[in-house]
């Protein structure tokens, strides 16, 4: 799997994968995930309750997706071929679409030219 973040803004900018804790994951998506990762399920994954057999994307102490790789402020994701269906969408809603833009437009400022 190539697992490349294709926008420049994205691999800058990666808001959408922090501090979101509650990407509820279904059982097709953390089957994909277990398969491109080889890791289980337990690994990558919260309990959403005790008494259900549902998932959240697990994140880490920082607040960073599980799978978001930061390289001194350039981001990847380790999973980007078999992200959840949610991270495939995003942005879905438009408030999270003026907060792609308004990061795109600082992107944009600091490119070279």
């Amino acid at each position: 799997m190539n697992n490349i973040i294709s926008t420049r803004t994205c691999k800058k900018c990666a808001e959408c994968c922090k501090n979101y804790p509650f990407i509820e994951l279904s059982k097709t998506e953390i089957s994909v995930l277990e398969q491109a990762t080889g890791l289980r399920f337990g690994e990558f994954t919260n309990a959403k309750g005790k008494a259900v057999d549902e998932y959240y994307l697990q994140f880490k102490n920082n607040g960073d997706c599980f799978f978001l790789n930061d390289n001194s402020g350039s981001y990847s994701c380790s999973v980007y071929e078999a992200r959840p269906g949610i991270c495939k969408k995003y942005p879905l809603i438009p408030r999270q679409e003026e907060a792609c833009e308004s990061n795109r437009v600082k992107s944009l400022r600091n490119i070279p030219v």
